[in-house]
């Protein structure tokens, strides 16, 4: 079982794991290098060791028997926030008003299957012992932005650099972007309706970490980087 470092604080980790799909059909039960896709993040937050349960919540029978399996504790979701209009923010509410005795929540996004125990590990550490409120994951891009234009009539200008003084990707330290991975809080910020805010801190993952399959072109992708990059339990 896990081992929480604060007595009488309960910090839940929350796996989203719709049965519908548009882009990709089933997609959390499709087979990614193995495994049903949300299985990777499942065995990863049960081998960090960080919470005091993990929770997949899904409206889906099936997702509900394979999560069942691998050793997580289910949540069936009702119908009305299991639309494809259905927010996140929607369906961890529905959990919470379920389960009083949970303080904070870990909400793990299946979709990001290479996360490690490690991150996971640093981010409840942030929450139960830095007095943090809310963290979440990120990763480093180095992309130059601009301004985008609505017609042929306008210009654009450069958002984030200077043109004439264009950095080397070595010579920048870039920019920190949300990678999906997770984001953790405390139960008074999920009563305001938001995963962020308060006292706010990220941990940052590699670019191998953050793959996020959300299209079939993305899947394209999986097969070789999570069998590279993603944490195996079984290994």
């Amino acid at each position: 079982m896990n081992s929480p470092s604060s007595k009488g604080f309960h910090l839940a980790a929350l796996i989203l794991a719709r049965g519908g799909s548009k882009g990709i059909p089933m997609k959390n039960l499709t087979d990614v290098a193995g495994k049903p896709l949300f299985v990777w993040v499942l065995q990863a937050a049960q081998d960090s060791k960080a919470f005091d349960s993990i929770w997949v919540s899904t409206d889906h029978k099936d997702i509900a028997s394979v999560a069942k399996k691998h050793g997580a504790e289910i949540h069936i979701r009702s119908a009305e926030v299991s639309q494809d209009h259905s927010t996140s923010m929607e369906s961890t509410l529905e959990f919470m008003s379920q389960h009083p005795e949970i303080d904070a929540i870990g909400l793990l996004q299946a979709t990001t299957p290479c996360v490690q125990p490690g991150h996971l590990r640093t981010a409840a550490a942030m929450i139960r012992d830095h007095n943090y409120d809310s963290a979440f994951s990120v990763v480093r891009k180095h992309y130059f932005r601009w301004k985008e234009r609505y017609s042929t009539d306008e210009t654009t200008e450069p958002l984030n650099f200077d043109p004439r003084d264009r950095k080397r990707r070595q010579d920048w330290p870039g920019e920190l972007c949300e990678n999906g991975g997770f984001y953790f809080a405390k139960k008074h910020l999920l009563k305001e309706g938001v995963f962020q805010g308060g006292k706010m801190t990220y941990i940052e993952m590699g670019e191998e970490h953050s793959l996020d399959i959300n299209s079939p072109f993305d899947l394209l992708l999986a097969e070789q980087v999570v069998k590279k990059y993603a944490y195996d339990s079984s290994t």
